[in-house]
């Protein structure tokens, strides 16, 4: 596209020369011919194609569960188009692998809170943040019309097991980070 433009745009400016020279032929001298007034007008355009790319993942291990245990998780993000970002807990907490109902006074759950936080521009540099319990299921976060700025970050607090603690046993959760782009 670019270079038919630009072929055309070398066919005007030799179609002006051939004319000029044409003219100069004539009685009148060359210099009451040039019209200075002349413009030329060319047509540039372009885009850049929308894209949202989320990178990252993997593991945590909070070692014993005893409630109030932290984790902060870095992933890679880009989207040059205002965006929303859903979270799921998959169980809605820490769940015991062959009890989830836990036994006797024992819970075979322990939620969690997620904070999500973004850096965006909007056009100025701003942090956009929302947080969601596990017990909830669902969150969002939205950046309103910004654009990211760079990747995010995912911070994860369990809270105080209910009842008597919690069953002994290994706990798993699966929290599934979705990037939904607004075009």
């Amino acid at each position: 596209m670019r270079l038919r433009a630009y072929r055309r745009a070398c066919f005007v400016l030799g179609a002006t020369v051939l004319i000029a020279a044409a003219s100069s032929a004539s009685a009148k001298p060359a210099v009451d011919n040039l019209d200075v007034g002349k413009t030329l007008n060319v047509t540039v355009t372009g885009q850049i194609v929308p894209r949202c790319e989320i990178q990252g993942g993997g593991d945590i291990d909070f070692g014993e569960l005893t409630g109030g245990e932290r984790a902060t998780a870095l992933f890679g993000f880009n989207c040059n188009v205002p965006f929303d970002l859903g979270v799921t807990s998959a169980r809605g907490g820490l769940v015991h692998v062959t009890k989830p109902q836990g036994e006797g006074p024992f819970s075979g759950v322990l939620p969690y809170d997620v904070t999500l936080t973004v850096p965006t521009l909007r056009p100025a540099p701003r942090m956009v943040q929302a947080s969601f319990s596990s017990t909830d299921h669902t969150g969002m976060l939205s950046s309103g019309d910004g654009i990211a700025a760079g990747g995010g970050k995912i911070e994860f607090r369990t809270r105080q097991p209910a009842g008597a603690g919690l069953l002994a046993g290994q706990y798993t959760e699966t929290l599934t980070v979705t990037v939904t782009p607004r075009v």
